[in-house]
């Protein structure tokens, strides 16, 4: 009986405490104590307010790729021949974070490639700019989206611009919002050759698919997991009493918190570890590192996969090395920095591409800061104008070679 008793109240203070988590969400407030504590920059120096223009931009920065690029197509479809350039990059592309001295506007605010955008719009009514731009791009990401776009006549690029950048080779995989392009048929089969390939970032791939078939395709058929067919158990999960208990709760969250919430509090608890690995740990992304092994060589063959796939559809690549905060050095070592810009250069010499080369081109006064540390991606928005100007030179120049 006094077993009994313990268990109940145990249960009841967690269904207490729970419910008092989710209605007060204390991860904000510790956050900002942080914030205040370690002297970061504020809040509203991570611009927000920003242009956003389905025809020209991933509007949701990887999150539905799908969904922005069916809207794409219809756009580009009733655009009959104009001609067609993708930018692909990481969040550089779609993040303004101000610099000392700028301040907020109330008009929303334009990334450098929505300058360029403008500015070569202007200049050539028969060309079309998409930013194609997610947090965290991985090259075997980017072989993935441009597989797709080049998978339906509508969506295909003429030019195709590639921001290289060293963080970038240290990022791998194929996020989950992308695997709902496998439902169509030819892309897929197009995924199952790379994944045949036997390069490096075949295994990504490999599991991008397998991923797919178990969330997505055994969901929709109502079946479980592979090899789980046949007659179940008596003691399968459905009927054990976690389980049981597991479904309850939930269905009581769901009543007491919305989804979205739930969310937002998953967000800021995640909050509250990274700014613990900043702050405590002092493990930064700004923090000099060297990228060695599978990543590398996936990101590496990715590249290379890319280039090739280029030049067998005959569309124009370009590259170019991303802006680089003078404050921060990404690089742990002389032989890293070495063997990233000569593996890059290598690419561009195989392939005969255009590479530009912008990573010490803006002065570190233009770049906005990452809580209490220099920033080492994102620019300011006098940062952006500048880059805008030298992306605009930089296309105009291979326009005519």
């Amino acid at each position: 009986m006094r077993r009994l008793f313990s268990a109940v109240a145990v249960l009841a203070s967690t269904l207490a405490l729970l419910a008092a988590l989710v209605h007060l969400n204390p991860f904000d407030p510790i956050c900002d104590a942080l914030d205040r504590l370690f002297g970061a920059a504020p809040k509203w120096t991570q611009v927000t307010n920003l242009y956003r223009d389905p025809r020209t931009q991933e509007v949701t920065r990887g999150d539905d790729p799908v969904g922005s690029l069916g809207v794409l197509k219809d756009y580009w479809h009733d655009c009959s021949g104009v001609r067609r350039v993708v930018f692909f990059g990481n969040s550089q592309m779609h993040a303004i974070s101000l610099a000392p001295g700028e301040w907020p506007v109330s008009t929303p605010e334009k990334t450098y490639v929505d300058l360029v955008v403008d500015d070569l719009g202007r200049a050539d009514p028969n060309k079309r700019l998409y930013r194609l731009s997610s947090s965290d791009m991985s090259y075997p990401e980017v072989l993935w989206e441009l597989s797709y776009m080049l998978d339906d006549p509508d969506l295909r690029p003429q030019t195709v611009v590639v921001q290289m950048n060293y963080q970038a080779f240290w990022s791998g995989g194929i996020r989950d919002s992308m695997l709902p392009m496998l439902r169509r048929q030819t892309f897929r089969t197009r995924i199952e050759t790379l994944a045949d390939s036997g390069a490096f970032y075949a295994a990504a791939y490999i599991d991008a698919m397998g991923r797919y078939d178990r969330h997505f395709v055994n969901a929709a058929s109502g079946r479980g997991l592979p090899g789980n067919s046949g007659p179940s158990p008596v003691w399968s999960l459905p009927h054990t009493p976690g389980y049981e208990i597991e479904t309850r709760v939930r269905s009581w969250l769901d009543r007491i918190s919305p989804e979205q919430h739930r969310a937002d509090l998953k967000e800021s608890f995640e909050n509250v570890l990274y700014r613990g690995r900043l702050y405590f740990l002092q493990l930064k992304p700004s923090t000099a590192r060297s990228i060695s092994g599978s990543r590398l060589m996936a990101s590496r063959s990715a590249v290379d996969s890319i280039a090739a796939l280029c030049t067998a559809n005959k569309i124009r690549l370009v590259l170019f090395h991303a802006p680089v905060n003078p404050h921060v050095s990404l690089y742990r070592t002389v032989e890293d920095q070495q063997s990233y810009r000569s593996f890059v250069a290598d690419i561009a010499e195989k392939y005969r591409l255009q590479l530009f080369d912008f990573e010490q081109s803006i002065d570190a006064k233009y770049w906005g800061h990452l809580l209490n540390s220099p920033d080492p991606l994102h620019l300011g928005r006098t940062g952006h104008r500048l880059m805008a100007r030298q992306v605009i030179a930089a296309m105009n120049s291979a326009e005519k070679n």
